[in-house]
């Protein structure tokens, strides 16, 4: 999650016929593994960082999240159908020749992307660039696979989702804030999934060159580049689709819920990219609400906050988009515990402009750790570097702090956001924890 603040920047080509001056690039590379290469495969966007380890990991990152879909459950449909039949390989023959070299495959769905994921060792990179490559260019969409396999995988998430009042809050929370766009639900709101037949022509907008990226973490930008531009020749040309310009609304809302009781409290952050504002993640850290150390309650301002109160628990994120961000405060447990935590987060999230300088020192230590082990996993924030890349060309930078009472200040003359979920009858208003929604 806070790997958003990724470290990873963008750094010059590198080319297949490797001058001194690019082999000193790649030896820098090698020694610090945060930096990506950016490149272009035949009009695909490449990127990739190599630290010469013996597995790789890979993902094709496609601009078609429930974002830009034309109807619930178009993207969560699409994602699904990753890697099954194509016009050149069976889902099960694709399956046991991944097991045969070792690797595995994946794909998942968030609001602004589709991403399609392989590990494997190193030296099967052409197969597993081909394998992804198919997915865009060779699916068949046949519709007995969408009625046996894809629609029970999505019923089983929608199924998940429903008894899981957090997350129907958190749901909930970009509707609030976003209305459409970065507010549309993710999931399919239906178990009847009546826009199967969508499907394929969402894959034919959003499966175009200009609109994916290939990245690679563990692989040498000259091979990827080669392996791409072969295997990404089929996929068609175009940039993909668009969506309206995210603005920032907030607001109340509330859910009934039987399954457990959940508020969101939530405020405009930083959006990702280039434009990455890294204050935004060490406020996160400020208020924390997840203690570093077993048994013992924390001493963040979240933490302190709800210490007294028995199965409460209130935990901050920040999530950054293409053109948006959102941090959130997300509050679980008891009903009858949940208007007086709420009470004290919002004290402990007004109290944001007047931290204590140790206490900045801590969250800014905390970001940094979590950022860097977070960059030194292969398979971890490959869709952030996909997702910049497409947007601005360029992987993502380091971002160096501005005066954090400032992005505090701005937190807090926003307008919030607050979602509650559960049994509505004893469940605070926002107005009744102080909070102006």
């Amino acid at each position: 999650m806070f790997a958003r603040s990724s470290l990873a920047r963008g750094l010059h080509q590198c080319c297949a016929k490797a001058t001194p001056s690019a082999r000193r690039g790649m030896a820098a590379a090698a020694i610090n593994p945060f930096h990506y290469f950016v490149g272009d495969a035949s009009g695909v966007k490449v990127a990739s960082r190599d630290d010469n380890g013996p597995t790789t990991s890979l993902a094709v990152v496609v601009r078609g999240g429930s974002r830009y879909q034309p109807a619930p459950g178009v993207a969560q449909g699409l994602a699904g159908y990753a890697f099954k039949n194509t016009t050149k390989r069976s889902a099960l023959r694709l399956q046991r020749e991944a097991e045969l070299l070792g690797g595995s495959l994946s794909s998942y769905l968030s609001r602004e992307n589709i991403v399609l994921k392989a590990k494997f060792l190193r030296n099967d990179l052409p197969y597993f660039v081909e394998a992804l490559g198919e997915v865009l260019s060779k699916t068949k969409f046949l519709p007995y696979e969408f009625n046996e396999e894809i629609a029970p995988a999505l019923a089983e998430e929608l199924a998940v989702y429903s008894r899981d009042p957090a997350a129907i809050a958190y749901e909930h929370a970009h509707n609030v804030a976003f209305h459409t766009g970065l507010g549309g639900h993710k999931l399919s709101m239906s178990p009847k999934f009546p826009t199967a037949h969508l499907i394929p022509s969402y894959a034919k907008q959003v499966y175009q060159k200009g609109n994916i990226a290939v990245v690679a973490s563990g692989a040498p930008q000259a091979e990827l580049e080669k392996w791409t531009s072969q295997f990404f020749a089929d996929v068609p040309q175009g940039n993909g689709i668009s969506s309206p310009a995210t603005k920032y609304f907030g607001g109340e809302n509330r859910i009934y819920g039987a399954r457990g009781d959940s508020l969101v409290i939530a405020f405009p952050g930083s959006q990702g990219g280039p434009s990455f504002k890294a204050e935004y993640i060490v406020l996160s850290y400020l208020l924390g609400g997840q203690s570093g150390t077993k048994w013992n309650a924390g001493t963040s301002i979240l933490s302190q906050a709800v210490n007294q109160m028995t199965d409460v628990k209130a935990v901050a994120q920040h999530v950054a988009y293409s053109d948006a961000g959102l941090l959130s405060v997300t509050i679980t447990g008891p009903h009858e515990s949940l208007q007086k935590a709420g009470e004290e987060v919002v004290k402990g999230i007004n109290s944001l402009t007047t931290v204590k300088a140790e206490d900045m020192r801590k969250a800014i230590a905390q970001a940094k750790f979590d950022v860097l082990s977070g960059a030194e996993d292969r398979s971890h924030g490959l869709e952030l570097v996909g997702q910049s890349v497409i947007a601005s060309g360029k992987a993502p930078r380091s971002s160096k702090l501005s005066r954090l009472w400032r992005a505090a200040k701005a937190l807090l003359d926003s307008r919030a956001t607050f979602t509650a979920v559960g049994d509505l009858h004893n469940l605070p208003f926002a107005s009744d924890i102080g909070l102006k929604a």
